[in-house]
């Protein structure tokens, strides 16, 4: 093995071994201020997951790829054709060192006062990007640690599973959460509903194709929380 290739797999076990990554989150990025340094293909992918996610982003680079610029165009990001500066990340929300030069990327992660995410060596990100996939209103965001086969094959099969009646029945729940928390009761009182009611079986109903049933199911016990609500004591 080359002491290159033996450098980049003790980067990589550092980084699985550690499990730094511990903290699952999902950022509202609305009108955030979001910096990709780097003008490659990877730039315009980050350039394109942002935008989608309403950020304001801004892309310096002192060239750019043909994608980076037809997505700085589709979504109106904007672009600065100039070297890193550090001027350019001090007021950011989020980081990303996107160029094909690792010293630089070194260089804009220790200089982040941010989040901030290193292509070149993502054990020097402060976050990393899950694998993610959505059917409606449900997300769903994959991490293995560094396996990105067995990422690929685990999203392909939960995939799946995550049928449009299933989320067709998240937004009917979501729907009916407003009309509970309306009934004349205390959160511990809703929150006991909620576990009582929506159970595996109701989710089991769903996946074998009678959500109408599910639905049903709901409705009945929400009117009957709502009459022991009004036989309650005061």
């Amino acid at each position: 093995m080359s002491r290159g290739l033996g450098d980049v797999y003790k980067r990589q076990n550092k980084m699985l071994n550690s499990s730094n990554y511990r903290y699952p989150a999902f950022l509202c990025l609305k009108d955030k201020k979001c910096v990709i340094i780097g003008g490659g293909t990877v730039a315009a992918r980050k350039l394109t997951t942002l935008a989608e996610a309403d950020a304001t982003v801004l892309v310096v680079a002192p060239d750019f790829c043909s994608q980076t610029l037809a997505a700085a165009e589709k979504y109106q990001c904007k672009l600065v054709r100039d070297v890193y500066n550090i001027s350019y990340i001090r007021d950011a929300f989020l980081v990303v060192a996107a160029t094909d030069n690792t010293e630089i990327n070194r260089e804009i992660s220790s200089a982040a006062p941010c989040l901030c995410n290193n292509i070149t060596e993502p054990e020097l990100s402060n976050f990393i990007v899950p694998s993610t996939f959505s059917e409606g209103n449900i997300t769903v965001a994959l991490v293995t640690g560094g396996m990105p086969a067995f990422t690929r094959l685990l999203k392909k099969h939960l995939q799946g599973t995550f049928t449009p009646a299933l989320a067709d029945f998240n937004d009917f729940l979501l729907q009916q959460r407003e009309i509970v928390k309306s009934i004349p009761s205390t959160p511990e009182e809703r929150t006991l509903f909620w576990r009582t009611y929506l159970n595996e079986e109701l989710l089991n109903l769903v996946l074998a194709g009678d959500a109408a049933l599910a639905k049903e199911k709901i409705i009945d016990a929400i009117s009957s929380f709502r009459t022991q609500s009004q036989n309650s004591p005061c």
